[in-house]
């Protein structure tokens, strides 16, 4: 693939009722330091104070705002704003989330250093609502280039965190769109990680070990609603069905049957003890929803089915 030395990057904010932080990523956006942009903004179907805010950003000539009157949900969504993009890359930028300003520059010239490459990703903080930084994390203890493929294979062999990042903290080619289809609206806080396993098909993953994004967490994030209502349990199975059923990714990421049945019995023992845990805090209820959703989708042997319900009437 060919780029010229200064790609058109297209920035797309998802936004729904986040008038609270959309002004705030929207600024990030276009603080940037790398000038070839577009900034492309969905307000979808927002019932709070999202239009007001984005009377003064339709005034800016890189701003695009495109409003639509039926929610599309957040996967539709997504789907829906990335046939507005012009860019040769593409960076989502959660309407809660912030950009430092030298983000793209620096993610656009680590891509440009290796062609071919799917994803371009960095090292992120987690802010609070106040933007304190709660915590850092990234890939790996220095920048590096490695292999999508065998990534893929190690992360879909282990299932334990999300090491390439929030959607806020990636950059891709929108060449690769057409290889690897639509975010898949099955998952709602896997859909990111999700993609990001089918684009490591076509190239490696480059990461920046320097912090260029700040992820927010915050009581209403989807992140934090996931874990309240359980919902990461179901798509955690998911995700080993949708790779492990499937002789294209098998094949691209070489996984086998002894592969899938080690993850699946390891992300149910980390789903007993999440209940367990969630138990002893005395949150028995979200207990119980962790406990019927693993249920659905993994044979327990009679015991721990019959322990387990005992205990969470």
């Amino acid at each position: 693939m060919t780029m010229r030395n200064n790609p058109l990057v297209s920035i797309l904010i998802p936004s729904y009722n986040r008038a609270d932080f959309l002004g705030f990523a929207i600024d990030s956006a276009l603080a940037q330091t790398y000038q070839n942009i577009e900034i492309i903004v969905h307000d979808d179907a927002s019932t709070d104070k999202t239009p007001d805010l984005l009377k003064k950003y339709k005034r800016i000539e890189r701003v695009r705002v495109i409003t639509t009157k039926t929610n599309h949900g957040m996967i539709g969504g997504w789907n829906y704003l990335v046939r507005f993009a012009k860019g040769e890359y593409l960076k989502f930028l959660a309407s809660d989330d912030l950009l430092d300003p030298e983000c793209i520059a620096v993610l656009v010239k680590a891509a440009q250093k290796n062609m071919g490459c799917a994803l371009i990703t960095c090292k992120r903080r987690f802010v609070n609502n106040k933007n304190e930084v709660i915590t850092t994390l990234g890939f790996s203890t220095r920048s590096l280039v490695t292999s999508g493929p065998k990534l893929a294979h190690q992360i879909l062999t282990d299932l334990r965190i999300n090491k390439i990042g929030e959607p806020s903290a990636v950059l891709y080619p929108s060449s690769l769109i057409k290889k690897a289809g639509d975010y898949d609206s099955q998952f709602s806080q896997f859909a990111d990680f999700e993609y990001w396993l089918r684009l490591l098909q076509f190239g490696d993953l480059v990461y920046v070990n320097r912090p260029l994004c700040s992820f927010r967490l915050h009581d209403s994030s989807n992140t934090s609603r996931s874990i309240r209502d359980g919902r990461f349990v179901d798509e955690i199975f998911l995700l080993i069905d949708k790779y492990y059923s499937s002789l294209l990714y098998r094949q691209a990421f070489h996984l086998t049957k002894a592969d899938q049945a080690r993850v699946t019995r390891q992300k149910t023992l980390d789903t007993l003890k999440n209940i367990k845990d969630l138990f002893l805090h005395g949150h028995v209820t979200q207990a119980r929803n962790y406990f019927r959703r693993l249920s659905s989708h993994v044979h327990l042997d009679y015991m721990t089915r019959l322990t387990l319900s005992h205990i969470l009437k």
